[in-house]
């Protein structure tokens, strides 16, 4: 059996970015948890920094809008159980109090924005609403829920005979999306499958230092992906830049999640005014996105038109020239 190591705690933003910036790390995440297969992936941080007027001590230092809060996005394409492949946006969302509803349900509408390039087969390139999964890693516990990790999934039912379809619908998989949720505090016990090993990295327990920042890792690292997950957070542990900025988000976490303090509550409202405007800023250029695509189909039905004339004139002249 393998020593103990000491790692990061995945539970704070700045650790789990760099744990999900290894490919290999992110790829072995989604594909655990979705149980589907990951053909390709691409990782899209949505980095939200706080207000300059902010400033946060920690460790003796005053930082001034330096602290930047991490809303991991992969866009993913996956290997459906029919065999088809399906490209999907991938939100990963971490909340440490119930009051992190508010904000998980803002990104979500945001998401809904969100169109990709997608080529049609007879039709050719464009823009369409990407599907959704959620993965939310919650730092406290659901009431009725005591699984460590729960699948909420959509369910097709036939109205008239009370039973499932099997079929699905463009329109109705682009308008709801399945939904994973990991309760950390619930993390225990031995591991059996893959996917226990890699909740176990998430494990709230072990701690070696008061503020839960380091962990002690007891598990075996049998499994390559687990070890190079692992391995990956003990360098993180390491690194004393690392360790200055979970300080820091914990001092925000603090300042943010406050209790009724006026001054936390003015805080709170400027994030959220950041975040609207950035939505807001978002939305114009999906308008002015899809605005350039119906002139560039305008544009090619012309050229379509031109294209056809021109047949039809060099046919007319054909036609007199073999007379």
């Amino acid at each position: 059996m393998n020593p103990p190591i000491v790692i990061a705690n995945p539970i704070y933003d700045v650790v789990f970015k760099r744990l999900m910036d290894d490919t290999e790390n992110a790829r072995f995440f989604i594909e655990t948890l979705l149980d589907q297969e990951v053909d390709s992936i691409e990782f899209r941080p949505q980095e939200y920094p706080l207000p300059k007027d902010i400033v946060v001590t920690a460790s003796q230092l005053q930082l001034p809008g330096s602290m930047t809060f991490f809303r991991l996005d992969f866009l993913a394409t996956i290997k459906t159980s029919s065999g088809d492949y399906q490209k999907v946006l991938i939100e990963v969302q971490k909340g440490k109090k119930t009051l992190d509803i508010n904000r998980f349900r803002n990104y979500l509408a945001e998401h809904y924005k969100r169109t990709d390039d997608i080529e049609i087969p007879g039709v050719g390139i464009h823009k369409v609403p990407l599907h959704i999964i959620t993965i939310y890693i919650l730092g406290f516990e659901l009431e009725y829920i005591t699984t460590p990790a729960v699948k909420i999934a959509r369910e097709y039912i036939d109205l008239i005979t009370k039973k499932p379809i099997t079929a699905k619908d463009e329109f109705a998989e682009q308008l709801t999306h399945d939904c994973i949720i990991i309760q950390t505090s619930r993390i225990h016990g031995s591991i059996q499958t893959e996917l226990d090993a890699l909740l176990s990295l998430f494990e709230q327990d072990y701690f070696v230092d008061e503020d839960q920042h380091f962990k002690s890792y007891l598990q075996p690292l049998n499994n390559k992906k687990i070890h190079r997950m692992a391995t990956t957070l003990a360098y993180v542990a390491a690194s004393n830049e690392v360790r200055l900025e979970m300080d820091t988000e914990e001092s925000i976490r603090r300042i943010v999640e406050g209790d009724s303090n006026k001054e936390m509550q003015k805080i709170r409202y400027k994030l959220e005014q950041k975040e609207k405007a950035l939505a807001e800023k978002e939305q114009v250029i999906t308008e002015k996105e899809q605005v350039i695509t119906e002139k560039e189909q305008v544009i090619t039905a012309k050229e379509q038109v031109i294209a056809e004339k021109d047949k039809q004139i060099a046919e007319l002249l054909t036609q007199l020239n073999s007379k």
